[in-house]
């Protein structure tokens, strides 16, 4: 049998630079010591040089956040049951340590979460796809009026693009107030443009786009070349900008007090250089927030059905907005034209909230005693001694990957004075469990139960 920690260190490279997923890079090294030396761990830079504005208005961009899409999976279907599914948004603290569990549809951290929800999940026990992620930028100004100055803080995403092999070579998109780049190793940014309306941006095939309020799309490559795409959708519509499979689509939202909520989308054409409206997603489905939207297929989610957007309510409105009526969630079917409240559909209703009984039941974790000692390559779970002090910080994971001698085990590790709470800490030690191949009725191979060794790993959470 090959030794596949014998690979050349080519051959490594060249695999890690296919990897897009941050998830895939974790697993990559933690399958042996050559591999994890092969590549870094996938970061991106949490404090960029300022972006300044002058003026009267005077402020800068200090922080960036990157929000995960994660579809989890339970691995106990049968072969007449499909897995369940479960959608998260896991969003990154400032030094890419502490992680958080976000509302997938809205601006705040999840609350309120189930008391028997576990400490660290044992994801041999559940399948892991990243189905994509976002950047948010915290934009901290001054405004310095003369009868009321005061600090402004808000949020607004931000596109970044790094290098495959060396993670501190990237570039910054930003549009706060302006659109801008700042590449790595330069203290300036580069402004483009003055702009107050643009709706959102993107990256695809190694360009930038953004789009504004009135659908006008600018192209800018990597030469900071700006070309423009024909006005899309109708002015003053609110304008998504979606990567789905290979295509870039374009996805307006319309408002209408007597007809309601509507979406049209559209398909970018490169050669033609214009946007092609699309009479159906097919197999797709959107999921759309307050910074931007997310495409998955259909078959990721067992679902015999796509064509569907899923969407909050208040898209018009500020993701900062108190009103209840905010958290509502929406179904649209592309095909029939009508929306309904997702509390209304319970074919996907229990996709998001509340958390599954297989991720919350006791067999989703193992206790601390159960660790494998004499084992090669874990992934630890660890906390800085000071971490999970703060009483409203509901939901805390700390994620960081430390090499000790165990074997393929993935523990979580509690410093002396951290977290001392009853059931605050646990670990993972599996057992051998040979492969077992699963087919559902869809004809979609599942792949192993069991996931490989370099697919374990284990989130850690202080829970207060």
């Amino acid at each position: 049998m090959a030794d596949w920690s014998q690979l050349p260190q080519e051959l490594l490279v060249l695999i890690a630079e296919r990897l897009e997923a941050r998830f895939d890079v974790v697993r990559f090294r933690s399958v042996c010591c050559s591999w994890r030396s092969s590549v870094p761990p996938k970061i991106y830079p949490f404090h960029p040089t300022y972006l300044r504005t002058r003026g009267r208005l005077v402020g800068s961009l200090s922080h960036i956040t990157r929000y995960t899409f994660y579809l989890l999976r339970s691995s106990r279907g049968d072969e007449t049951e499909a897995p369940a599914c479960w959608l998260v948004k896991i969003g990154e603290g400032s030094h890419g340590v502490k992680m958080q569990l976000w509302n997938p549809f809205s601006d705040s951290k999840l609350e309120s979460l189930p008391r028997n929800f576990p400490k660290v999940l044992d994801l041999t026990n559940f399948q892991v796809i990243e189905l994509g992620h976002q950047y948010i930028g915290l934009y901290h100004t001054y405004f310095n009026h003369p009868l009321e100055p005061r600090y402004i803080d808000y949020r607004k995403k931000v596109v970044l693009q790094q290098s495959s092999t060396n993670f501190d070579d990237f570039i910054i998109f930003a549009s706060f107030r302006r659109l801008a780049f700042l590449r790595s190793g330069e203290k300036e940014w580069t402004v483009l443009e003055i702009m107050y309306d643009i709706e959102d941006i993107i990256s695809f095939n190694e360009k930038f786009y953004a789009i504004d309020l009135n659908g006008k799309t600018r192209v800018i490559d990597q030469s900071l070349n700006v070309s423009f795409l024909p006005h899309v959708g109708s002015p003053g519509s609110r304008k998504f900008l979606v990567k789905s499979h290979d295509n870039l689509l374009a996805v307006e939202m319309l408002s209408n007090p007597d007809k309601g909520v509507g979406f049209r989308v559209f398909r970018m054409s490169e050669e033609d250089h214009k946007w092609d409206e699309m009479e159906s997603l097919r197999d797709r489905i959107l999921f759309l927030d307050f910074y931007g939207a997310v495409s998955a297929p259909a078959s990721e989610f067992y679902w015999s059905k796509g064509n569907l957007i899923f969407y909050p309510g208040g898209l018009f409105g500020s993701p900062h907005d108190p009103d209840p009526g905010f958290r509502l969630v929406f179904v649209f079917d592309l095909e029939t034209g009508t929306a309904c409240p997702l509390e209304n559909c319970p074919a996907y209703c229990n996709l998001f909230w509340p958390p599954p009984q297989w991720v919350t039941s006791s067999e989703s974790v193992i206790s601390l005693t159960e660790v494998i000692s004499n084992s090669t390559h874990s992934i630890s779970s660890a906390t800085p001694e000071n971490e999970c002090m703060n009483p409203e910080s509901d939901f805390t994971i700390s994620f960081t990957e430390v090499i000790s001698n165990s074997t393929h085990s993935i523990s979580s590790a509690t410093p002396e004075n951290e977290c001392m709470y009853p059931e605050s800490g646990f670990a993972l030690s599996p057992t051998p469990i040979t492969p077992k191949r699963v087919t559902y009725p869809a004809g979609k191979e599942v792949g192993s139960e069991q996931p490989s060794p370099s697919s374990k790993c284990s989130f850690k959470f202080c829970c207060f």
